[in-house]
Order: C-alpha cells, then structure tokens, then sequence
C-alpha cells in the first residue's frame, strides 16, 4: 500500500469514526426528548445507544451511575474511558465505558472518543437537571390545587356545618320531649336511639367546625400534663373495654404554656381513639411528655396494627379514612388544631408493629 493510499485509508476510517460518534450524540438527544418516558427508561436506552460511538460496539460495555442507581454493566476492567456526571458543580455520578475480552491491547480508546464520553455526560447532566425540575414543578403545582381545594373544602364544610346545626338542634328537643312523655318501653328506647344519632350527628358537624376553622379559639396558659390526664380519665371507660392500658410517663420539667384546652382535648381523644382501634385485641397505649430545648414534645405510641406507606402520606387529608365507618375527618382536625397552635405533629408507622405520633409544642409562645 503507498503512502498516499495508506493516507486516504486512514481519513476514510477517521471520517467513519467521527460520523459514530455524531451518530452516537444525535440518538442520545432524540432519545431526551421524548417525555413518556421515566429517567430510569431513559438512562436505560442511552446505555444502549452509547456503544454506537464508539470504535468496537459490539465489544464494548457501559456503566452508568446516577446518585445511588446504577445501570448498565458495573464489572469494569482496568481498560477504560470515563467522566463525571454533574450538576451546578455538584458530583452526582459517574459514566464509565470499557472493554472486558478484546484481543487488542493498543489503540483501544481514540483521544476523540475521550471527548465524547465528555459530551454524554454533560447531556446527562443537562437531562438530570431538567427531570429533577419537572419533578419539582409537579410537586409544587400538586400542593398548590391541594391548597386550593382545601380553602374550597373549608368553606364549603363551614356552610354545611351551619345548615345542618338547626335542624339537628331540633331533632334532640323534640326527641328529648317525646322520651319524656313517653311510657311505653319499647318507644322510649327506639326515641333514645333517635337521641343517639342526633348526638353522633352533632359531633361530626363539631369536628367539620374545627376543620373549617368557625369555632372560635380560646387560648390560655395551661400544663399540658394536665390537659393529658383530664382528657384521657375521661377515657377510662373505652380503654378498660377494649382491654387497652394507658402508660402515662409526663415530664415534671413541663410548665404551662399557650393552649386552647378544649381543642386540645380533641387532638387528644382523636388520637387515643384511633390508637384503641388499632389495637382489637387489647395492648399498651403510651403518652410521654417531655422538654427539649424551648419545646414541649409529646409522643403517643401504640403497638396497634399499624399503616402502610400509602396511608401515611394521606391520613391528614380531609376525608381519607381506613376505617369503613370512618368520616375522615378526624386526623385532619387534629392537623388544623396543632397548626393553630403553631405546632408540628409528626407520624411513624411501621405495618404490624404500631403507630407514633409526635406532636411538638412552642413552650415559649405567648
């Protein structure tokens, strides 16, 4: 072969390669493009693409790794090319190209395909960057029709609180008055189930009250502890049917701060309650109190059936309930309370082991 052929030869095959490679770039951004798709599918078919690029695909392997996720074949050899993956100068991973059983030992990696695996990784960081955006957009754009629908959900179970308090109000007085001109047995318990409901009635549209913010809020300085003890004395009677025992272990460090006791005491036969029924069979139902720092914590903890991960995300939301009787409303009201209250309420669960909520009280607001 003369020298001129040899030439020719070699910008023929130089030419091939450089077109691999913009071959190799072009799939890869065609491939981002494409929005019905997740970032592991993606990732998943640009490790596909890569070895395009290059000058044996056939031979060659790739490894990509994505924070904690890794795609790709990660049995690397000392043979390889690779570059980091990151966003606004932070290292979020990693591209590595190698060969693991190619008879060649010299000429493996061309000094432009180095530039290459530079150029893929700064298009993984670009689709990174605009996957964890879109990701972001949709969070915010989710919690701000949450927002909206929960003012909409305030207002409309204020009116219907309103509406419903009347003629309720007459259901129990005229039901009281029949019960107490009634002689027959029989009347007089069916009118007595009637009172029942109208009761059961009226604490629901209580609790749409306190999710709705119409009941007026009558803060004073109080020892939560107290608060505690009241609250779950009254209580006595469901826990000793339901064969469950209150563990009360209340911190002496706890001094009187900015509580509205009644809804307090609402929080607390919500979340006493709904720890009784996790707990069919009987347990241990236990209450802690402590100080930390400038903060009054307080623990409920049952060794109940517990929720899964689903539940968990949900249990706040205004008519989410697990319970086939349920109104759902009780948790929310809980959340409203402790929110007016400038607090935290908190939530661990584990399926099979239990539930914890941890509610944190500012012991310095006035």
């Amino acid at each position: 072969m003369t020298p001129q052929s040899k030439k020719i030869k070699d910008l023929s095959l130089h030419l091939q390669e450089r077109v691999k490679e913009l071959t190799c770039l072009y799939e890869i951004s065609k491939a981002a493009q494409k929005t019905d798709q997740s970032l592991d599918e993606l990732i998943e078919n640009i490790v596909k693409i890569i070895p395009k690029g290059w000058q044996y695909p056939d031979e060659l392997k790739v490894f990509i790794r994505i924070d904690e996720q890794e795609y790709g074949n990660s049995k690397m050899s000392a043979l390889h090319q690779k570059s980091a993956i990151r966003i606004d100068n932070e290292m979020r991973g990693e591209i590595v190209v190698f060969y693991t059983n190619n008879s060649k030992t010299s000429n493996l990696f061309l000094e432009e395909e180095q530039q290459l695996i530079n150029q893929i990784a700064l298009e993984l960081s670009s689709i990174l960057d605009r996957f964890e955006k879109r990701e972001l957009e949709k969070i915010i754009t989710l919690k701000l029709r949450y927002s909206d629908r929960l003012n909409v959900l305030g207002e409309l179970t204020a009116g219907i609180a309103h509406e419903l308090n009347t003629p309720l109000g007459n259901i129990l007085g005229y039901a009281e008055l029949l019960k107490k001109s009634e002689s027959d047995s029989v009347k007089k318990s069916d009118i007595q189930k009637i009172i029942t409901s109208a009761i059961n009635a009226r604490e629901i549209v209580k609790k749409l009250m306190y999710f709705s913010c119409e009941m007026p809020s009558q803060f004073k300085l109080v020892n939560l502890n107290d608060v505690i003890i009241e609250s779950t004395n009254l209580l006595q009677i469901q826990l000793s049917e339901n064969k469950v025992q209150l563990e009360l272990i209340l911190s002496k460090q706890v001094s009187p701060i900015r509580l509205d006791s009644i809804q307090f005491s609402q929080v607390l036969f919500n979340l006493v309650l709904n720890a009784i029924a996790a707990m069919p069979t009987g347990g241990v139902l236990k209450i802690t109190t402590n100080v930390r720092k400038e903060h009054v914590i307080l623990k409920i903890k049952d060794h109940g059936i517990g929720m899964d991960k689903k539940d968990l995300v949900k249990i706040f939301q205004p008519f989410y309930t697990t319970k086939p009787s349920g109104t759902g409303l009780g948790l929310a009201v809980v959340h409203g309370i402790i929110q007016s209250h400038r607090g935290t309420i908190r939530v661990d669960s584990e399926k099979g082991k239990g539930t914890e909520f941890t509610i944190t009280l500012d012991q310095n607001t006035l």
